[in-house]
Order: C-alpha cells, then sequence, then structure tokens
C-alpha cells in the first residue's frame, strides 16, 4: 500500500475518499468519506428530507459558494470559507445549494448508518 495518494482536485464532483471510490482520483478507506462537489448546477432536489448518521459525524466545508442547510427546522447560509459540522443523531440537511459551488463533505467512519426522519403531518402527528 502507498504511504500517500496524492492527486490534484478534479474539475467535477467525485468521491475522494471512501469504501468504494468511482476513479483512480479517489482511495479506498473504510473510515473516512470524503465527498468532493465542483459544480455550476445545485445537487439538491426538492423537498430535501432531513437525515441523520447513527455512527458518523459529519462536515461541510464551503470553498466557493453557499450552501443552506436546515438544522430542526433552522436554516443557516454556509458562505465561502465557512464550515458546519453535524454529530452523531442530529437530523439535518442540506436545503439549497447556491452555484457555482465547491465543497467537501467529510464524514468518519465510513459506514452506512443515515437514517430519514419521518415526515410529520400539519397537526403534528
Amino acid at each position: 500500500m502507498a504511504l500517500i495518494h496524492h492527486k490534484s482536485l478534479p474539475d467535477h464532483s467525485t468521491l475522494l475518499s471512501g469504501r468504494v471510490p468511482p476513479d483512480d482520483i479517489g482511495f479506498q478507506s473504510n473510515q473516512l468519506q470524503i465527498w468532493y462537489n465542483n459544480t455550476n448546477e445545485s445537487w439538491v432536489g426538492d423537498g430535501e428530507v432531513p437525515h441523520c448518521h447513527t455512527s458518523s459525524d459529519e462536515c461541510f466545508i464551503v470553498l466557493k459558494g453557499a450552501i443552506e442547510v436546515e438544522v430542526e427546522g433552522a436554516r443557516t447560509i454556509i458562505r465561502e470559507r465557512e464550515f458546519c459540522c453535524f454529530p452523531v443523531g442530529v437530523y439535518h440537511a442540506v436545503t439549497k445549494v447556491f452555484p457555482p459551488v465547491e465543497t467537501l463533505m467529510l464524514r468518519a467512519p465510513s459506514v452506512e448508518d443515515k437514517i430519514y426522519q419521518l415526515a410529520r403531518s400539519k397537526n403534528g402527528e
């Protein structure tokens, strides 16, 4: 195994580190997941459902552009050269992307632990 994995950041979004990197830019890791987003388009759809991770912490670092995140109904814009972290068990969602955007999403450990928050009806049930 190589002692260092060194590459230039690509011009496209890709998994830089994780269980199954899609190309030779990324490296395989069972401990660390790093998703690199570099795009002129939003990756957020309509009605993003908040989720949490049962075993991992997650962090978004905004290098360029901005994203909006929601935690417990409160929305916050994370701007260029800012970051936000979500500890284990905190329900969150990226609700808007303000392109062009370049971000890093780090999650450790790299495990399948995402669960979605159940939608509530208007009367709270």
